[in-house]
């Protein structure tokens, strides 16, 4: 609640009405979306630890293991290693979830083959940056055409009224004689 009110006070100050309506609506938006971005699974940090783990020699169940115990918020990765550790990483891929599933099923394909868990572990942390980097890419493409709405409500009426405001003041003075 705090928070809405000092986002509309800034708002207000920044934009006038409607940028306190802005301003509020973001802030009381804000922890909402940071929630959201708390809940996903951590893909990434998984592999990379995961990587860290079969590099330095342990058998991929013996990884997971590790992983989830340090990552204990982490309830899914904590449920995927009891159970592959007890019936296989194939048991293992309807009970995780949505962000762990492609990693266990990609596990599960490479051990049943016989690949380099490394590899595999080390291509899909690879391949999981490119689409981050290429994610922020076109994010940051498309940050010209996103920022045109802001800047002309909020800097282009000011621009205007700083150019044009001493000519009507001067326009003023001449018409009246009101600032003599």
């Amino acid at each position: 609640m705090i928070l809405g009110v000092v986002g509309a006070s800034a708002g207000l100050i920044i934009g006038g009405p409607l940028g306190a309506l802005v301003g509020g609506s973001v802030a009381l938006l804000l922890p909402k979306i940071r929630a959201n971005r708390n809940t996903q699974p951590p893909t990434r940090l998984v592999l990379l630890l995961l990587l860290v783990e079969l590099r330095s020699g342990l058998s991929v169940l013996a990884g997971l293991q590790h992983v989830s115990a340090s990552l204990p918020d982490h309830a899914d990765l904590r449920r995927v290693a009891r159970v592959a550790t007890v019936s296989g990483l194939t048991a293992a891929i309807p009970l995780a979830g949505s962000g762990l599933r492609l990693v266990v099923a990609q596990l599960a394909r490479s051990q049943r083959s016989g690949g380099s868990l490394t590899s595999t572990v080390r291509r899909m942390l690879e391949q999981s940056l490119a689409e981050e980097r290429t994610r922020r890419l076109a994010r940051a493409r498309s940050l010209p055409v996103r920022l045109m709405v802001p800047v002309t409500l909020f800097m282009l009426p000011g621009l205007v009224l700083m150019l044009y405001a001493p000519s009507l003041f001067q326009l003023f003075d001449e018409l009246t004689g009101a600032w003599s």
